[in-house]
Order: C-alpha cells, then sequence, then structure tokens
C-alpha cells in the first residue's frame, strides 16, 4: 500500500519538474492540505467520497497557486534555480504554520471506518486497503492517457523536453505549465488525503516527512519523467514496506535517505532513464 501511495506522490512531484525544471520542495504540503481539506469535509458530511474530491481539489488548487503567485514569477524574471529551490522551501514552512495557527499542532484523525482485517495471500488486508490500490491504479491509468494519449498530453512533453522550442513550435507553455502543476495537485491532494487514512492520525509536518521518501522515488526513477517515477516509487515502496514489517517502520525514513544516497552516487539521474540533468545539477 505504501507503493501505491508513493507512486502517486512521486509522479505528481516529478510532472512539477518537468515543465518547471524546479523541484517543489514545498510538495508535500500539497498533501498536508487535501489531507486536512478532507478532514473539514468529513466531518460535516461524513462521506469519504466527499472528502476525497476535496482533498483533490484542495491540492489542485493549492498547486495552481504556488506555481501562479511563486514559481512562474521566478522564472520569468530569470531568477536562478537555485533561489526557486529555496523559496519553495520558504512556502512549505510558511504552509506548515498556517496550518498550526488554523488547526493546531496536535495530531488529528478521520472517523472512517477501515473494516474488518482479512487475510490475503501472506498479507492481511482491510476495505480501506483494498480501496486505495484500486484507486492509485485507477488514477496511474487515467494519467497514463493523458500523458500518452491526449493532446494536452503531448504538448506536456514537449514543454518537458525543450520549453522554448515548444513555444516557438506554438504551444503557449505557461498554459500547459500551469495546467500540470493544477493536475499535479489532484493526484497530491488525493495522495495525502489516502496517506493520512493509512497512517490514522496526521498534523500540519506529516506531509513534509513523506515529501523526503517521495524525493527518493522520484530521484531513483529518473526526476522529470513520469512513468519511470512510477517504477522507481513502487520500488522504493516495496522495499520499505519490507524494512517496517521486519525491522521497524521508525527507520523508513533513514532507509529512504540511504536509498537515496546510494542512487546519487551511482546513477544521478535515475536508474531507469539517461536524462539531460539531475535535480542536483
Amino acid at each position: 500500500m505504501t507503493a501505491a501511495i508513493l507512486s502517486l506522490s512521486a509522479v505528481a512531484f516529478t510532472l512539477e519538474y518537468a515543465v518547471t525544471n524546479v523541484a517543489n520542495l514545498s510538495h508535500g504540503e500539497i498533501l498536508t492540505v487535501g489531507a486536512y481539506a478532507a478532514l473539514v469535509v468529513h466531518q460535516r458530511t461524513g462521506s469519504a467520497l466527499a472528502a476525497a474530491l476535496a482533498a483533490a481539489a484542495a491540492g489542485g488548487l493549492l498547486a495552481l497557486a504556488m506555481h501562479a503567485a511563486v514559481v512562474d514569477r521566478f522564472i520569468r524574471r530569470g531568477t536562478p534555480t537555485l533561489v526557486i529551490f529555496i523559496a519553495t522551501l520558504g512556502l512549505s514552512f510558511v504552509i506548515q504554520n498556517l496550518l498550526v495557527i488554523r488547526f493546531g499542532a496536535a495530531n488529528v484523525a478521520y472517523t472512517i471506518p477501515s473494516g474488518a482485517p482479512f487475510e490475503l495471500g501472506p498479507f492481511l488486508w482491510t476495505a480501506v486497503d483494498l480501496e486505495i490500490i484500486v484507486s492509485a491504479l485507477a488514477i496511474t491509468a487515467v494519467l497514463y492517457l493523458i500523458i500518452s494519449h491526449t493532446k494536452f498530453g503531448k504538448a506536456l512533453r514537449a514543454v518537458s523536453q525543450n520549453r522554448e522550442l515548444a513555444r516557438v513550435s506554438g504551444i503557449n507553455a505557461d498554459v500547459v505549465a500551469s495546467a500540470t502543476w493544477f493536475l499535479a495537485g489532484l493526484v497530491a491532494g488525493y495522495a495525502g488525503f489516502i496517506l493520512a487514512e493509512s497512517v490514522g492520525t496526521f498534523n500540519p509536518s506529516f506531509g513534509f516527512g513523506f515529501f523526503l521518501i517521495t524525493l527518493t522515488a522520484a530521484v531513483a526513477g529518473g526526476l522529470g519523467r513520469a512513468f519511470s517515477t512510477m517504477v522507481g516509487a513502487v520500488i522504493v515502496g516495496i522495499a520499505l514496506e519490507f524494512v517496517g514489517g521486519y525491522v521497524s517502520a521508525g527507520y523508513n525514513l533513514a532507509f529512504a535517505f540511504a536509498i537515496l544516497a546510494v542512487v546519487i552516487l551511482v546513477r544521478p539521474r535515475g536508474l531507469f532513464v539517461n536524462a539531460r540533468r539531475s535535480v542536483f545539477e
């Protein structure tokens, strides 16, 4: 299940990077805001579906606002990538503190029943676990169709490969970038909801912690390449499941950093692609 959630978060992150060449360090807060939006809606309606839709909508709007108010403004001014990189980190802390002011720093939780666990193969599952995996697979399939078989997907790939050449070819790169960030936000917001549902409790900083694992998955697969990133996320997610099951879940973050360090040393551009550059260049 970790792999399913991680694949959504990592693909959303790499889509943001693909059209701007900026690693958004406030990506984790999109997950967090999605989780809190779902909490508010679920408390008022009692509907898990309404909560999921609210999480996606909140994530999409926040990502669009991040791009319009921060990232795109800096790009238009020709600001060095490192400066934008740091600006997104500052934005992350701003959002975290706004959430603390609004909701407090204490852990909160949904009241969605997970159902009785049942055995399927060598693992124990709940109905919520299966719903999370099925929904993640469905979203992945939709993303594949959008990126590979639509006019927007073709424009997205063109902007990702060469923004200036795409603009000369008649593609409105700014609109494509904004739409891509909105799409990524929809996916990340929903990922925040199912992550919070899976973990059980969450607070204003929980998305930032998961972002560090997301970064590992994205770099491992190949940052800027959606489907390679997805494969990297599945591999990292499965590895973390084994660490959590056979050692301790408390070591997940440390193990993720170990994977990141090895990948940077061996294949800094990703395990599955020969990208033009890595996030650190």
